[in-house]
């Protein structure tokens, strides 16, 4: 794996998280171009790699790809994820199944369910309140006809 300590001089931002990594007794990875199983690290940057796994105080990603991750912030470009489990996450044209936030700030964001409190920006959900309702329905309604109706069309009257 190409992973060496992330020189963060040029952002204030990244200076800080550099420096909470260093509190946390963690160290900051730089990923690019690569793929792995698993990263853990205080820090996270990723290009255009991919991992299994990822568990980070601090992610950034671009156009890269991972299974599973946990962090605190995430800030994510043009990237797919499994499912996301953070604290603060900023999204730009991401795909994702599952995402479980407190606050997601999103350009483009598409996935199947979400659960956040606070969200803002351009989501496109497939599972909504009203679609989760509705399958919810369906499945006792045919629960119910399996239980109630289905035995009265097959058994066999015995003739007296």
């Amino acid at each position: 794996m190409n992973e060496y300590l992330y020189d963060s001089y040029d952002n204030p931002l990244e200076a800080i998280a550099d420096e909470l990594s260093q509190a946390l007794n963690s160290k900051s990875v730089d990923v690019e171009e690569t793929t792995t199983n698993q990263i853990e690290a205080g820090q996270v940057s990723m290009r255009q790699s991919a991992a299994r796994s990822i568990r980070a105080h601090a992610l950034h990603m671009e156009e890269s790809a991972v299974g599973f991750l946990r962090a605190t912030t995430v800030d994510a470009r043009d990237s797919a994820m499994g499912s996301v489990v953070a604290r603060d996450v900023t999204l730009e044209s991401v795909t994702t199944p599952l995402l479980i936030a407190q606050h997601v700030k999103s350009e483009e964001l598409q996935t199947l369910a979400l659960f956040a409190l606070r969200v803002e920006g351009n989501v496109r959900t497939l599972l909504t309140p009203v679609a989760a309702l509705a399958m919810g329905a369906g499945f006792a309604l045919t629960l119910l006809f399996m239980r109630n109706v289905l035995p009265k069309l097959f058994s066999t009257k015995q003739p007296s």
